[in-house]
């Protein structure tokens, strides 16, 4: 039998090879990044990569190199660590150069590149991660853009990641209204704006009140609402 020994021996050399020239047959880019991998291994995690280098596959191959574009190298770099070994952490990677992606964006964009490879497992990961995250180390400064970019990367069909985003701004919405970058980042997020309204709604939320989007007058029906904006009866 198999000792517990033995079987983390076998893990770590699993982990050993993420980039790696051993057995290697893949080459993945993105920005000024390379890294070596395994096929076979990554085709547990998600089809993209098989599908991607078979004949006929993606434009963006050749030589079974695959350059991923519109992503950040930290990201990319979490998505082959959970590849390998069933999960990713916060820590930087000693092989990139580039700085670190900011503190939420982590695992929004994790969830993000999950997302366009058909890893749907690495998606509850990273939405999980983005949910600790948030409760244990809240920085409301880094929080907005979080929001903007990770309503723009998602569908709605994504009530998860959107769900917990919306769940963490009603909690420390009265913080929130007072920065202004939090209202310059959902201006146009009518999305979130009216979920958030309605989570404080249903809560019964006296923490906050609802201004008309042209005036001052103050209102808390969602009757009202617009496109996610609230105007008054002289502004409808």
């Amino acid at each position: 039998m198999a000792t517990d020994k033995s079987k983390l021996d076998f893990l770590s050399k699993i982990n050993d090879l993420l980039n790696s020239d051993d057995l290697s047959d893949l080459t993945i880019k993105v920005g000024t990044a390379t890294f070596r991998v395994q096929k076979c291994l990554l085709s547990l995690r998600t089809p993209y990569f098989t599908n991607a280098t078979k004949e006929g596959g993606f434009a963006e191959t050749k030589d079974n190199t695959v350059t991923i574009e519109e992503h950040s190298a930290n990201s990319v770099w979490r998505f082959l660590t959970y590849c390998y070994s069933g999960d990713y952490n916060d820590e930087t990677s000693k092989y990139l150069d580039e700085q670190d992606d900011p503190l939420y964006l982590k695992h929004s964009r994790v969830y993000a590149l999950a997302d366009m490879l058909d890893a749907p497992e690495l998606k509850i990961v990273a939405a999980q991660k983005l949910n600790a995250q948030l409760a244990e180390s809240w920085v409301p400064s880094e929080f907005p853009r979080c929001v903007s970019e990770t309503y723009d990367n998602t569908n709605e069909s994504d009530t998860e990641i959107r769900k917990i985003l919306v769940k963490a701004a009603a909690m420390h919405i009265a913080e929130l209204l007072k920065l202004g970058s939090f209202h310059t980042e959902i201006e146009d997020l009518p999305g979130f704006s009216l979920s958030l309204l309605m989570n404080l709604n249903s809560e019964g939320c006296t923490r906050c009140k609802l201004e008309c989007y042209n005036c001052d007058r103050p209102s808390i029906d969602l009757a009202d609402l617009k496109d996610g904006r609230w105007r008054c009866q002289s502004h409808k």
